[in-house]
């Protein structure tokens, strides 16, 4: 049935409303969310780094749709022979911007290619500067204790919307800028097909952080939050390790602002506050359980199911509210995160028990096993930096068994 369902959401020719409407919203900010959430928890529920600047990456994302891909599309329209209006000084830039993202539009109707290209290419950029912004946040905090380590990053992404509001090259100053409909040649409603990519790449970025958390990095991610300076004595660069974290999931974070981008075919500064894309991913993450993926998982599908309920029936709830409807998300946020914290600590699915495959732990708990130290091979190095991530996903299992 769920099948049927999708299928005519995607091969309609007319644009979706109601029930309808609103099952597109959800998708679209569940895979947004689960994104976020599960970098999230890739940082601080197995790596202990709390990272209070996940608007930062977001950010990142939507600002290289505005500042970088827009120019790129201009700048083919017009080689093509497509006359656009002057964009090459800030005042044109901005407000000649409407008139031309309508020729674009017209240009990317009948080539499909090219508007797929833009997304790859977009999707791409921002994962190599969501990485980048995660090293130059690292630079002066990775050092830093927890506490310090969240003022900063709070301080961070406060910063990034500064630059965003001031500087008009980057997107548009307070007015924003409008986005080239990448899906024009789509002939149903593009938000449905939106909607679809972003759940495919957010279940994707699921599955890609399970398996790096089920790899002997993972392992030692745990190892860290557990003990950093046990985990230093035996010869293990702590500070690199951190840093590596951070930029990895820096750059999957940073794909949620793209893609927020192109569903709104809009970009402004505003759209990325620190509350909506730092709180809500932490109550998500706190509500389904650290360093649990199946926690974050359905954490973050009962938050936005719920988040979306609510503006839909905004109407209706301003008339049992004393107060105004738009404070109501913000007094939820505060309650569910007391709440959760004061009764669930642990969150809906705590965390497990780290169980290595092919270890018999009723043999090592009985002290049946013997191990002849002297006879086992030195571990390789490497594991600890960049190497060490890739390592997850292709030659793990060696040093595993080394």
């Amino acid at each position: 049935m769920l099948q049927d369902v999708a299928l005519g959401l995607l091969t309609s020719g007319v644009a979706v409303s109601g029930t309808a409407r609103l099952i597109v919203d959800i998708a679209m900010y569940f895979g947004l969310f689960v994104i976020v959430a599960m970098a999230l928890n890739f940082q601080y529920g197995n790596a202990g780094i709390p990272n209070m600047g996940c608007a930062v990456q977001v950010i990142m994302g939507g600002f290289t749709v505005s500042g970088i891909t827009v120019r790129l599309m201009f700048t083919m329209a017009e080689a093509a022979g497509t006359e656009l209006l002057p964009w090459a000084n800030d005042f044109d830039w901005v407000y000649n911007n409407p008139s031309n993202v309508s020729t674009m539009n017209e240009f990317i109707g009948p080539r499909m290619s090219f508007g797929v290209s833009m997304l790859l290419f977009s999707l791409a950029v921002s994962l190599i500067l969501g990485a980048v912004i995660g090293w130059v946040i690292a630079l002066p905090a990775i050092r830093l204790r927890a506490t310090y380590l969240m003022i900063v990053l709070i301080t961070m992404a406060d910063a990034a919307q500064i630059f965003g509001r001031n500087i008009p090259a980057i997107s548009g100053g307070t007015l924003g800028m409008f986005i080239p409909n990448i899906y024009e040649w789509y002939p149903g409603d593009r938000t449905v097909l939106s909607a679809v990519i972003t759940l495919l790449i957010g279940i994707i970025s699921f599955f890609l952080f399970r398996t790096m958390l089920n790899s002997p990095y993972g392992r030692l991610m745990r190892a860290i939050r557990e003990n950093e300076v046990t985990v230093g004595s035996v010869g293990k660069n702590v500070v690199g390790i951190r840093r590596n974290i951070l930029m990895f999931a820096s750059g999957i974070t940073a794909l949620s602002g793209t893609l927020l981008a192109f569903y709104f075919s809009y970009v402004v500064e505003a759209n990325y506050q620190r509350a909506f894309w730092t709180y809500w991913p932490w109550l998500m993450l706190i509500l389904g359980g650290p360093g649990n993926n199946a926690g974050t998982f359905l954490g973050c599908a009962l938050i936005v199911a719920m988040r979306r309920v609510i503006i839909v029936n905004k109407w209706f709830l301003q008339a049992v509210f004393f107060f105004p409807i738009a404070y109501f998300e913000s007094i939820l946020l505060g309650v569910l995160l007391i709440a959760v914290i004061m009764f669930r600590p642990n969150g809906l699915i705590p965390e497990k028990l780290l169980y290595i495959p092919g270890v018999n732990y009723t043999k090592m708990v009985n002290e049946e096993v013997k191990i002849d130290w002297r006879n086992a091979p030195k571990a390789r190095g490497g594991s600890s930096g960049i190497g060490g991530i890739m390592s997850a996903f292709g030659g793990g299992k060696k040093e595993e068994e080394s």
